[in-house]
This record gives C-alpha cells, sequence and structure tokens, in this order.
C-alpha cells in the first residue's frame, strides 16, 4: 500500500469526522442498569472529505491523477485535521523519552509559553489524537500532553510530533472515484468516505 502525496490542487474544503471507539453495552432486562464493557481493539477515525469545486482543465488533472493514483481502496494519503494551521512554525516538539504508552506524552523541545488547547489535535507515529486537556510548554521547553485515543504503538524517543498540522492518513472505503464535470470546464469531485490506515 503506497502512500499519495496529496496536491496542492486538491482543496479539501470541508471535513465531517468519526471517531469509533469499539465499546460492548450490556443492559439488564429488569433494572434497566446500563453496564459498558472497553473491548480490546483501537479507536478508529473516518471523515467524509468534499472537494472544493475547481475551474480550469489546468487545475483539475492534478487532482484527477491523484484521485486515479488511490486505485480505490489499495493506496492511502495523509488527510489533515483541520484547514489552517492551529500553531506557529516554530512549534516542533518530539517525544522526550521511550517507552511511553496510553494517554499521554512528555515532549520536549518546544517553544516556552506556546501550548495547545483541549480538542487541538496532534499526529504521532502516523496516529492522530485529540487533546483532552490545554498545556504549554515551560521555560526548558517540555510538557505533558494528554489525549484520546490510547497510543497504538509506543514512539521512540526523539520521534516528531505534528502539531501545526496534524493529519491522520486514510484510505478510501469505497472502490469507486468519480467526479463532475460541468460546461464551462468547472470540475468538482464527488465526497469521499475515508477511514484510518494502519
Amino acid at each position: 500500500m503506497a502512500l499519495i502525496t496529496v496536491p496542492d490542487q486538491l482543496a479539501i474544503r470541508r471535513r465531517v469526522w468519526t471517531l469509533d471507539r469499539p465499546a460492548q453495552v450490556n443492559r439488564s432486562d429488569w433494572t434497566k442498569r446500563r453496564q459498558v464493557v472497553t473491548q480490546p481493539g483501537p479507536s478508529m477515525w473516518s471523515a467524509t472529505a468534499e472537494m472544493a469545486v475547481r475551474c480550469g482543465t489546468d487545475e483539475w488533472l492534478e487532482a484527477e491523477a491523484f484521485l486515479i493514483d488511490l486505485e480505490g481502496q489499495i493506496n492511502s494519503f495523509r488527510l489533515e485535521a483541520a484547514a489552517t494551521p492551529q500553531a506557529p512554525d516554530n512549534l516542533m516538539p518530539v517525544v522526550d523519552g521511550a517507552g511511553q504508552y496510553g494517554r499521554s506524552l512528555n515532549l520536549r523541545n518546544g517553544v516556552p509559553g506556546i501550548g495547545l488547547k483541549r480538542g487541538h489535535k496532534l499526529t504521532v507515529n502516523e496516529q492522530m489524537v485529540s487533546i483532552s486537556a490545554p498545556f504549554v510548554f515551560n521555560a526548558a521547553g517540555k510538557a505533558i500532553v494528554t489525549f484520546k485515543p490510547s497510543l497504538r504503538l509506543s514512539p521512540l524517543d526523539g520521534t516528531a510530533v505534528e502539531v501545526r498540522r496534524p493529519t491522520v492518513r486514510v484510505s478510501l472505503v469505497s472502490s469507486a472515484i468519480g467526479w463532475t464535470e460541468d460546461l464551462g470546464e468547472v470540475f468538482q469531485a464527488k465526497s469521499i468516505e475515508v477511514e484510518e490506515a494502519f
């Protein structure tokens, strides 16, 4: 499965995100009391991505080639979590220490006084997570970030953490792709359904 680069010509104007967290809910027929059992297995992001309208054949050709290069469900690409950067360009933290699991990471190489808010995303080891509590880098450029869902893999010491433009590696849910072409060379890809590819 190849990782295909998203061309600049393919502007995604809308993303509808879904996070699936496996669990089993049991309810008593008599008391109606509810019990939830967390099931093993990772959480998984999925999304519907709506492409912007492109005018002109030259602008469209790269976007069309990208869609064809995906070869249906075979290849993957990185879908950005947001349309705008969520942190300054100079914020490039890395993992501080190996052997970290679960829902928190120690970070270093941050910019003192800069941080992220609850709900912002970050990407580490090709996995996107959502920050669950705000944090700010201290005077030494270190911070502890908490997030959900849990990490699937423990990152190595020094692994880059993308906080400016986090992405999730996805592939198409369907094997079919399509687009519309209107008079006047106006093109638009159909909305695509994608799911996390790991």
